[in-house]
């Protein structure tokens, strides 16, 4: 069984066991790499992200619960740094003119904002439907770009609190919406900080 077999590994990776994190490595390497190609489009950002995500995996490795599926963490942490990355490319805009192309939205301005408006209604709606605190720390994430760190400071929680209700509130806003909606939100919240 995979999560087994991964737990197993993730138990070796805490006891700083290297052929463990190479074994993690050569299995999810590839799946993360084509997963922050599509989403930015750029060859050397993919690799980038991917050698970040495991230099992060394994500076971390104390702090991963063997419990839980490790692939669906490694992929919070490709999301987020992905994330991040396109925070801070300077060709951000034309990203982001190149994505609106590829999700399907127009490119008339007028049926632009009824769709913008409509997928931040929806945002909007569903953050409402979170608990306060979940709320709390997604509004100050993705609407106003604080970094973990600084959500836990402002809050006064720790930083695994604060990764914590992220992933659930990102696993709540998966299982609310179909491949295209979390599109168009992921769009929404990327225009929020251009």
């Amino acid at each position: 069984m995979q999560f087994k077999e991964d737990k197993e590994y993730v138990e070796s990776l805490k006891k700083e066991d290297f052929s463990a994190f190479d074994a993690l490595f050569h299995k999810y390497s590839e799946k993360l790499y084509a997963f922050a190609l599509s989403i930015t489009r750029d060859t050397f950002a993919a690799e980038e992200i991917t050698q970040l995500v495991f230099l992060k995996i394994w500076e971390k490795r104390a702090q991963i619960n063997e419990h839980l599926s490790f692939k669906s963490f490694l992929f919070s942490v490709a999301y987020n740094e992905t994330i991040s990355w396109l925070r801070t490319e300077k060709s951000q805009k034309r990203r982001i003119d190149e994505f609106t192309k590829s999700a399907g939205f127009s490119s008339n301005e007028t049926e632009f904002g009824i769709e913008f408006r409509n997928i931040e209604g929806l945002a909007n709606q569903l953050i409402a439907e979170m608990p306060e605190k979940r709320k709390e720390i997604f509004k100050l994430s993705r609407e106003q770009g604080f970094s973990n760190k600084e959500i836990a400071e402002r809050l006064e929680i720790s930083v695994k609190t604060v990764e914590n209700q992220m992933t659930s509130a990102l696993k709540f806003l998966r299982e609310k919406l179909g491949k295209n909606d979390i599109l168009g939100l992921l769009f929404y919240f990327l225009l929020l900080h251009r």
